[in-house]
C-alpha cells in the first residue's frame, strides 16, 4: 500500500483550509433513487468506501441503492488522456460504463470517487494535484456526456489506518489552482 507524505498531508491541510476539501453534508446529495459509485477497485479501500457510501445513503433511502463501477484509479480513469489508462481511448470504456449504468438502473446522481494516495496512481508517478485535476477532468466528461446527471467529487485521505472523506470541490479547486498557476482540469 502507498504511504502518504508529509508535503501532500501539508497540502492536504492548506486544501481543507481554502475549503477545497470538505466535510460531507450527505443530506445535499440527492440520492432518493440511489446512486452510481465510481470508485476504485482496490481491495484495501473498498469496503471502507462503499460502507461511508451506505451511511450516507440513510439520510436518503431505507435501503441502499448503490450501483458500483469499480476500477484501478476509479474517478481518475475516465478522465481523458489520463496517465493510468494505458489505452489512449479506455476512458471512453469507463464514460460509457457509466452512461449504460444511468439508462439501465435509471440513476441521475453519479459520485467520483479518487482516494489518495492511490496505487493506480502511484504507479504512474501522479501526484497530489494531479489526481485532483484529473478528478475534475472526469466530472466535466460525465456532464458532457449525460444531460442532467447530478455529478458529486469525493476524495478519501488514508493517513496510515486514520481514513478521512471529504466532498471536493470544484469552484473553489479552480480558484486555488489559478492562485497557484496550477492546471485545474485534466
Amino acid at each position: 500500500m502507498s504511504q502518504i507524505s508529509g508535503k501532500d498531508l501539508e497540502l492536504i491541510s492548506e486544501l481543507r483550509d481554502a475549503e477545497v476539501l470538505q466535510s460531507i453534508k450527505g443530506h445535499l446529495i440527492d440520492q432518493q433513487n440511489g446512486v452510481i459509485l465510481v470508485t476504485c477497485s482496490d481491495g484495501d479501500r473498498f469496503p471502507e468506501i462503499f460502507q461511508h457510501q451506505i451511511r450516507l445513503q440513510a439520510d436518503c433511502r431505507s435501503d441502499p441503492r448503490i450501483h458500483v463501477l469499480a476500477w484501478h484509479g476509479g474517478a481518475l480513469a475516465c478522465a481523458t488522456h489520463s496517465p493510468i489508462n494505458r489505452r489512449r481511448d479506455a476512458h471512453n470504456v469507463f464514460l460509457d460504463q457509466i452512461k449504460d449504468a444511468r439508462e439501465l438502473k435509471s440513476i441521475d446522481t453519479v459520485v467520483l470517487e479518487a482516494h489518495y494516495p492511490c496505487g493506480a496512481a502511484c504507479l504512474f508517478d501522479v501526484s497530489l494535484e494531479r489526481c485532483l485535476a484529473l478528478q475534475i477532468g472526469a466530472k466535466m466528461n460525465v456532464r458532457r456526456l449525460n444531460n442532467g446527471i447530478r455529478v458529486s467529487c469525493f476524495f478519501p485521505v488514508y493517513n496510515g489506518e486514520k481514513q478521512q472523506t471529504f466532498f471536493f470541490s470544484r469552484e473553489k479547486w479552480e480558484i486555488w489552482a489559478q492562485k497557484r498557476g496550477i492546471q485545474a482540469i485534466a
